[in-house]
């Protein structure tokens, strides 16, 4: 099994005055289909702490989780600038999952926009990618920066889906994990993402 490193949702519970980092297990289940092992990351480690967790655990890849939109949490946004960081340094092949492409796509620069009619529902992506997926985002990006090549948009011209040029890294605007059973359409380009890297 390879290692993949999974970052966290953060929820703030309003009731308890707590702040919990969260991960849908069937994240987890997905990973285990395509045959990984996750390990999910906290939002608390410090830039030392967390580099040590990833010299320790040693991951084959990385995937940054959904929930969350980039700048709901600056604790959340740092961790996983720091692995955008380390993983493009060290060419670990990664996934952008909803909130994570649109964390990609910050991060190299780019930026997003508020798009309507992509909460809870099914649409059509064309392009390299061409499939019926589901949707549960806010944002989204019109353009991205020329490191990244746009691999399909959804019918109205939305990103939905992205490829860096010369890192085996990936980002899904859509939720495999949210798609049960699992469709062996997913599991099987992610599994082939982490294996050419």
């Amino acid at each position: 099994m390879f290692k993949v490193i999974i970052t966290q949702r953060v929820d703030f519970l309003k009731e308890r005055n707590e702040t919990r980092d969260a991960l849908d297990q069937d994240l987890c289940r997905w990973v285990m289909a395509a045959g990984g092992l996750p390990f999910p990351v906290s939002n608390v480690l410090d830039e030392v702490s967390l580099l040590q967790y990833l010299h320790q655990i040693n991951p084959d890849a990385v995937i940054l989780s959904g929930g969350n939109n980039v700048g709901d949490f600056q604790c959340r946004d740092n961790t996983e600038t720091l692995i955008l960081d380390w993983a493009n340094l060290h060419k670990i092949p990664t996934l952008g999952i909803c909130r994570g492409m649109q964390m990609l796509v910050t991060w190299s620069g780019g930026t997003l926009n508020e798009v309507s009619e992509h909460v809870g529902k099914r649409h059509d992506i064309y392009g390299d990618i061409s499939a019926n997926v589901n949707s549960f985002h806010r944002y989204g990006a019109s353009s991205v920066p020329e490191e990244f090549t746009v691999i399909a948009r959804s019918v109205e011209g939305t990103i939905e889906a992205i490829s860096h040029r010369d890192w085996p890294c990936e980002g899904w605007m859509w939720h495999p994990e949210r798609d049960l059973p699992f469709s062996l359409i997913w599991l099987d380009r992610f599994y082939k993402l982490v294996t050419r890297g």
